[in-house]
């Protein structure tokens, strides 16, 4: 007969049987992100299939793994198992190897995962590449039954392509990174129909295959547009629009985004003699389809004086504004949406262009399922760009001869297949320029120029 001490042993060891299982079952959900970076410090977001506790330890490529350094941080049920590790105290211009472990357990490959912190303030500013795109569906057909997504393998082409570039590199998602669906004959409930239906759908895009090799390739930053903060085309009054902000914060390792006063995506970053605005087109907007208003707005009077005074003080030899929906493009009759709809505040911005003659100035955007370049010419001032880049793997849209018909658009430079984008920053003092290329889904490129400069000619062009 077992003694009572025996018998209190063997009920505790099968009480802790499942538990013991459950955490050997235990794995990441997807793929860890690096995300911003500076050149001390980087964010990195991992996310397990079960509450645990996630250690995160890491080490210089040229050194060994024996010298790591490490931090934990808790993955709880009620934040989808996921958390941004905030890593600090890091050498500048250092290439790192990480690893992941799952209540002490390894999570990670064999192979070590690796990110990268940006050149000591001060340094000589050196080339490096930005990888960008926009509108990324993820299934064949959309929920009503019809052909939408195609060419998956893009998200390998484009990894591939940073794995052979030699220069340090990240990459920035322009919008529609993953489509909340509508209900359809296969999709019940919409998936922006309540939090949880939405948390599942991020949840469930994330952890997708044809994205891991791509996660694991670069840092990665994030803006957002309709489709990843809620239906189609909206706007402010969308209902879940705090858990549309909640999701994308938990989602994406950005900067720190919005303030007390003013809750959204929109933050800054900069790298080198380059400074990134993400902006925020949901939050603040009002309804596309609104009739004409002096204060009708897509980014509201907050966001748009926080981007001036930003412009206005940057150091850096280029500013790169980055939008999800395009800026200036062109449509009278309201057929698509851009800020064209929203024609008060573009104009005050452009003449505020016009008034403070910025150098080095590109704009960023998506949405269109097409790809196009605008060319902006404020006033007498310097000329600028936008480079909107759509889509990755949606259904394409034809370039209409209304889109042609824009004065800004740049002939040659249309594009009506799957692609991606890059700029090359490259060249010292004032010949240091961007150039933009984009390429189809198997990484052929399609076409390249020069988009933006330390200098400009006499005609304002960039030189």
């Amino acid at each position: 007969m077992l003694t009572r001490r025996e018998l209190l042993k063997a009920s505790l060891t099968l009480s802790l049987a499942p538990a013991a299982a459950m955490a050997a079952d235990n794995r990441l959900a997807a793929e860890p992100l690096a995300g911003h970076f500076t050149h001390d410090s980087v964010r990195l977001w991992v996310q397990s299939t079960a509450p645990a506790k996630a250690t995160v330890a890491w080490w210089p490529e040229n050194s060994k793994e024996d010298d790591a350094r490490s931090t934990s941080v808790a993955l709880r049920e009620r934040e989808a198992c996921a958390a941004l590790v905030d890593l600090s105290g890091l050498a500048a211009g250092t290439r790192y190897h990480y690893r992941v472990q799952l209540d002490g357990v390894s999570a990670t490959a064999a192979a070590p995962r690796a990110f990268r912190t940006a050149p000591a303030p001060g340094a000589p500013p050196a080339p490096f590449h930005v990888y960008l795109g926009s509108c990324a569906y993820t299934e064949a057909m959309s929920p009503a039954g019809n052909p939408y997504g195609a060419n998956f393998h893009i998200f390998d082409s484009i990894a591939a392509r940073m794995q052979a570039d030699a220069l340090p590199h990240f990459m920035l998602w322009l919008g529609d990174n993953l489509y909340l669906r509508p209900r359809g004959k296969f999709l019940g409930e919409a998936d922006f129909a309540s939090a949880a239906r939405m948390e599942a759908r991020y949840r469930e895009v994330r952890a997708l295959p044809m994205f891991q090799k791509l996660f694991a390739a670069t840092h990665h930053y994030a803006l957002w547009d309709d489709h990843d903060y809620g239906p189609n085309d909206s706007d402010k009054s969308f209902v879940y629009k705090s858990d549309a902000l909640r999701l994308f914060r938990q989602y994406w390792p950005n900067p720190d985004t919005g303030s007390p006063a003013l809750p959204g995506t929109w933050t800054s970053f900069a790298h080198q003699d380059a400074e990134f605005f993400l902006l925020d087109d949901r939050s603040y907007r009002d309804a596309e389809k609104a009739p004409y208003a002096a204060d009708k707005s897509m980014f509201g009077l907050m966001q748009m004086a926080w981007l001036k005074s930003g412009l206005k003080r940057s150091k850096a030899v280029f500013k790169i504004v980055c939008n999800g929906s395009q800026l200036f493009s062109e449509d009278e009759n309201g057929h698509h949406s851009g800020w064209h709809n929203y024609r008060r505040e573009r104009d005050d911005f452009v003449q505020w262009l016009a008034t403070e003659k910025l150098t080095g100035l590109l704009f960023l955007s998506g949405d269109r399922h097409n790809t196009q370049v605008f060319r902006i010419k404020p006033g007498d001032g310097p000329v600028a760009y936008e480079f909107s880049c759509s889509p990755f793997t949606s259904r394409l849209s034809k370039l209409s001869k209304k889109d042609r018909a824009n004065p800004r658009f740049v002939e040659g430079l249309g594009v009506e297949q799957h692609n991606f984008g890059t700029l090359e920053f490259a060249g010292s003092g004032s010949s240091r320029s961007i150039v933009a290329a984009c390429f189809d889904a198997d990484g052929k490129q399609l076409w390249r120029r020069m988009l933006a400069s330390a200098r400009t000619g006499p005609d304002g062009e960039p030189v």
